[in-house]
């Protein structure tokens, strides 16, 4: 039982680029959290307390409706809702927190994770040095996403003992 609770944080998800709703002539910046998510806590109590970046588009995506949405407005953020029904694509291996970035032209030049460990344990959330690299090189290591299943489906397999997933999404799924 033990290697299950650590298992959940070696996990790495999937991103929905499509998600990304690029603002034409800025780079944008969109976070993807999940209100039941302990990782996308951390994110956005992370964003609460830095404000949004200047001369970036930056947008919170919230998969369900976490409490700390009006202080994201007090701070300056742009926020959308979605609901998991909501998502068109597949989303049996998605997986949040993630971040996507896109540029000016309204490419998609980033979509995976905010470090090289999960959020949850303490690692820095590095998009700004993501943001700066691509701008500046044009390149950057992809991080994996570790954090929450979004999927029933995955939830599931991921934790089959209903410790972590407690009927959080729907079971269809």
């Amino acid at each position: 039982m033990v290697s299950q609770f650590y298992g959940w944080h070696l996990m790495s998800f999937s991103a929905l680029p499509s998600l990304a709703q690029s603002q034409g002539g800025q780079w944008t910046l969109t976070h993807v959290v999940s209100e039941s998510c302990k990782c996308s806590a951390k994110v956005v109590e992370y964003l609460v307390a830095r404000g949004p970046e200047k001369d970036v588009n930056e947008e919170i995506l919230v998969i369900g409706h976490p409490p700390q949405i009006t202080e994201l407005h007090q701070k300056g953020f742009k926020t959308r809702t979605l609901e998991p029904d909501d998502l068109k694509e597949d989303i049996s291996k998605l997986g949040v927190p993630f971040l996507l970035i896109t540029t000016p032209k309204g490419d998609t030049v980033y979509a995976g994770g905010y470090s090289e460990k999960s959020v949850q344990d303490g690692s820095p959330i590095r998009d700004l040095e993501i943001l700066r690299s691509l701008q500046g090189t044009g390149t950057v290591a992809n991080f994996p996403i570790f954090g929450c299943a979004v999927s029933r489906k995955l939830q599931k397999i991921v934790d089959p003992f209903s410790m972590k997933y407690t009927g959080q999404v729907k079971d269809e799924l």
